[in-house]
């Protein structure tokens, strides 16, 4: 992405730019709106499916954040990491695990459908940020 690793990180933390980014979400009930460390949790509803509860488990500033919910009785493990690459770019990837009685057959009849959610997500997240970064707009969650 053409943007630095810490505006890419405030975007993806702020619950608030989520909607121009994740436009999946229906809403998010949290105490705050910004995820600054492992304590942060929050139900999450998409506009097609069930309401989750969304658990972080880690974040650190410039280099994303993971998090676990449970759905069906499958626990599914999410990764949106950011590396640094210079002061002006970055490189973020979106991951997701899931486990389960047969999470693996899970994971193969919905991965190709999550994974082009994921991209488009991806896509957005970056546009998002590079263009903060290129109006010099000061978005730090």
């Amino acid at each position: 992405m053409a943007a630095p690793a810490a505006i890419v990180h405030a975007v993806l933390t702020d619950v608030t730019a989520w909607k121009l980014w994740a436009p999946h979400i229906a809403s998010v009930d949290s105490v705050v709106d910004v995820i600054r460390d492992a304590a942060w949790s929050a139900v999450v509803k998409p506009w097609i499916g069930p309401a989750v509860q969304m658990d972080v488990t880690w974040v650190e500033p410039g280099r994303g954040m993971r998090w676990t919910t449970t759905l069906l009785g499958y626990r599914i493990d999410y990764a949106d990491l950011i590396t640094p690459d210079g002061d002006d770019r970055c490189l973020v990837t979106m991951t997701s695990q899931v486990s389960g009685l047969v999470g693996g057959l899970v994971t193969t009849a919905v991965g190709p459908l999550s994974g082009l959610g994921q991209r488009r997500r991806l896509a957005r997240l970056g546009a998002l940020a590079e263009y903060l970064h290129r109006r010099a707009i000061v978005f730090a969650a």
